[in-house]
């Protein structure tokens, strides 16, 4: 059900032509060095564009019959490293040694090439301790230390075990007494890369560097002084994506004090001169403008019931593209356009087509065009509707309708939390018939209607309201029960309070929580699964995944004193995507998911599809788990 959050080789904005063009550009740079730069807002789809650029490169070929290489780099993986430039370095060598045909020489060439990376790991982690020990006037405990800093800071194992046995070659090697410095090291780097892409018969390296932006400003600008290096080396191309607003901020905050001729702090014009120089040729991905967006959505729920390899889908996908590649001329997918195009397959997607007509435009009004808020509610309304179905009360529910209510939620809370106090005994909000009269009355004589005290803001809600589907007479409780944020709606005010703190001492640390057991064995189960839906909701929406995200151990302990909750708990950790996850999901579920109840299975199917999908820290974990 969930569509999933990671980047994606397939199209659906457009975001191919951008990553064609860059191809192009880096062929037609020939051996000069270039670096691209691929700007845009969080979500905006900078990491599938890379996916694309280097599916791009697997497909090109080059005149003189070399290859193009392509190698990813994640700044924020990396970012526990001690130096950017050796992390940068490290990883550009060890996946050309993992992925290219090598030549004949590659050995000897790579021996050099991690002789000088473990040098500068050394001269930067421990210079004065590797100068003493070139001169024999360290004592025995900087040696251990020194030796305890090679292993905690050379960047593989095979370049730990070559630093440790050639230990005595560097303690004879002149250059360690004569140049103390990186500078010496890093220009026979370069020599020797060259000569490997020579040896390899690469036309050219590209570099594609990802997730800058989520990186803390030293480690994004130190990564960025990498490249900057590297620019100097021929056949290379970094391709870098980064929110343009983040790199700003990183710059202004390392250099806080650049100041002109006038002593004037420029700190914002520095910052621009530092990424035009850095960054030679910029892309900014537009946002989506509303009836773009729409076909977006269309797709997305189309593509929640087809695999991307389903033909009609396909099809349906060509349109879309075609559509928005005409922007001045762009008309949305209808349902008959959908129904033509997917042809027997529509029966199987009829409702998403249905949704998607519904709620596009007002979801694409309240998202800025941009492509990860959009997925996010998708993937919130199709959790959500699967939870009720698991929790019995998902034939209350009409997918349209609960679309419908989360619009609401997310765009006018105010709104959203009063109406619930303005529901009739059987759950109906008897105003609609005059608010509609209201509205038609005000279309027709093209004047406002005398203004009347409302506890609502007409012009806010009026455009939602009359959008499909109707809600007039419809038991809008079940909605708020699905939706509910932080509390019951309708318990009366002490209810609402008491679960309000239960969800806040869920969220405490685990200590806390096992100490006032009884109160959560005393709630209701009623109102155990309201407590235990708030709590998902808020984690989900933080969506961040590589930490244990605060409220799950209190989701833990719940389920532990209300064993009825087990099914509800597996759904959720099913729902965090496995390539995002940290290893704190592998551990301590026994007492809440016991190895002989049913719900195990569904834990088990999950960290099966980690041992695959995994974060490469996850999958080591796994195999030491297992004994390999």
């Amino acid at each position: 059900m969930i569509l999933s959050d990671n980047e994606t080789k397939v199209d659906l904005l457009n975001n191919e032509a951008i990553a064609k063009t860059i191809v192009s550009l880096i062929k037609d740079s020939k051996e000069q060095p270039i670096s691209i730069g691929i700007h845009g807002d969080w979500g905006a789809g900078k990491s599938s564009i890379l996916e694309m650029v280097e599916n791009e490169v697997k497909t090109s070929a080059t005149e003189s019959g070399k290859k193009y290489a392509c190698i990813r780099f994640n700044g924020w993986k990396h970012q526990g490293f001690e130096d950017s430039k050796v992390a940068l370095m490290s990883s550009i060598i060890s996946e050309l040694e993992k992925k290219e045909k090598l030549g004949a020489k590659a050995g000897e060439i790579l021996k050099k090439l991690w002789r000088n990376i473990n040098w500068m790991s050394v001269a930067k982690t421990a210079g004065k301790t590797a100068l003493g020990l070139a001169t024999g006037t360290a004592p025995l405990t900087l040696l251990s230390s020194t030796m305890d800093i090679l292993k905690a800071t050379v960047t593989t194992e095979e370049g730990i075990a070559g630093a440790i046995e050639s230990i005595g070659g560097y303690l004879k090697d002149a250059n360690i007494t004569e140049d103390t410095s990186s500078n010496k090291q890093f220009s026979e780097f370069q020599d020797n890369f060259n000569e490997l892409l020579e040896d390899a018969s690469i036309e050219k390296l590209i570099v594609l560097i990802d997730d800058l932006d989520r990186c803390l400003p030293d480690v994004a600008i130190n990564t960025l002084e990498a490249v900057r290096l590297f620019m100097f080396t021929e056949k290379t191309a970094f391709v870098i994506a980064a929110d343009e607003s983040m790199i700003r901020y990183a710059v202004k905050k390392h250099f806080p004090d650049a100041i002109d001729e006038n002593k004037f702090n420029t700190g914002d014009a520095f910052a621009n001169r530092y990424l035009e120089k850095l960054i030679q040729i910029p892309f900014r991905i537009p946002a989506l403008g509303e009836v773009e967006a729409c076909i977006y959505i269309m797709l997305l729920m189309v593509g929640s019931v087809f695999t991307d390899e389903n033909p009609n889908y396909k099809k349906l996908r060509e349109e879309g593209l075609s559509r928005i590649r005409k922007p001045w001329n762009v008309e949305s997918l209808t349902v008959d356009d959908v129904k033509g195009i997917l042809g027997t397959d529509y029966e199987k997607s009829a409702n998403e087509v249905l949704i998607a007509t519904q709620i596009c435009h007002l979801l694409a009004q309240n998202t800025d065009g941009n492509p990860r808020k959009i997925k996010r509610f998708v993937n919130m309304l199709l959790l959500r509707y699967e939870i009720a179905k698991n929790r019995g009360f998902g034939d209350e529910l009409e997918l349209a309708i609960l679309a419908k209510m989360m619009l609401a939620e997310y765009y006018e809370t105010d709104f959203y939390k009063e109406l619930a106090n303005h529901l009739d005994s059987e759950g109906k909000w008897g105003e609609i018939p005059e608010i509609l009269s209201d509205i038609k009355e005000m279309v027709e004589s093209k004047e406002v209607v005398e203004s009347k005290e409302r506890w609502y803001d007409l012009n806010k809600i009026g455009e939602w309201l009359i959008t499909e589907p109707e809600i007039t007479d419809k038991d809008l409780r079940p909605y708020y029960y699905a939706c509910k944020e932080k509390f019951d709606y309708f318990a009366g005010k002490s209810a609402q309070n008491d679960l309000s703190e239960v969800v806040d001492l869920l969220f405490r640390d685990e200590m806390a929580i096992v100490g006032r057991i009884e109160e959560l064995k005393n709630l209701t189960n009623q109102e155990a699964d309201q407590v235990f839906d708030v709590v998902v909701q808020k984690i989900m929406e933080r969506g961040q995944f590589d930490t244990k995200p605060k409220g799950t151990d209190g989701l833990n302990v719940l389920v532990q004193s209300k064993p009825e909750l087990r099914k509800s708990l597996v759904n959720f950790i099913d729902a965090i995507p496995v390539a995002k996850v940290g290893v704190w999901i592998l551990h301590g579920w026994d007492r809440a998911i016991p190895k002989d109840c049913g719900e195990r299975k569904i834990l088990n199917q999950y960290i099966d599809k980690l041992k695959s999908n995994g974060t490469p820290v996850v999958k080591a974990a796994l195999k030491k788990m297992r004994g390999d």
